[in-house]
Order: structure tokens, then sequence, then C-alpha cells
């Protein structure tokens, strides 16, 4: 994480996103699917059109909450 990423982001912006992000199982809910893709593409700093919620979109959904968990990871390290 370089230093234009943290400035991008406040220490509650990346809170929310820990405690969020922690209940996201293998199934990843409706009520949470736009606040994830909001947040990734925040992440990857690129806006990128949001997949429907189908199965052949799992791979995408997949990369974006792992994006998140791997972010707020190094955020606190």
């Amino acid at each position: 994480m370089n230093k234009f990423d943290r400035d991008r982001f406040t220490e509650e912006e990346v809170s929310e996103m820990k405690e969020v992000i922690e209940n996201v199982g293998n199934h990843l809910s409706t009520d949470v699917a736009g606040w994830v893709w909001s947040k990734y593409t925040k992440i990857i700093n690129e806006q990128e059109k949001k997949p429907c919620m189908c199965g052949k979109s799992a791979q995408h959904w997949r990369r974006a909450v792992e994006t998140i968990r791997a972010f707020v990871k190094d955020w606190y390290v």
C-alpha cells in the first residue's frame, strides 16, 4: 500500500470495510453487493461496471471481496 492509497481512505472507512467484509462468506447478499463493488472500484481506482448477481459473475465478486480483504489487511500492517 502506498501513501496515495492512505490519502484516499479515512480510518473510519477502513474500519467499516473491516467490519463488513469479515461478515461476508461464500454467499454475497444483494444487501451488500453494491457496497462491495463501490469499495472495490475505489480501492483499484478504476470504474468497472457492476456485474450481475448470477453464478457466471462469481469470479468478479470473489475478486472484489478478496481485494477488499487484502486492502484491509495491508492497512493494519
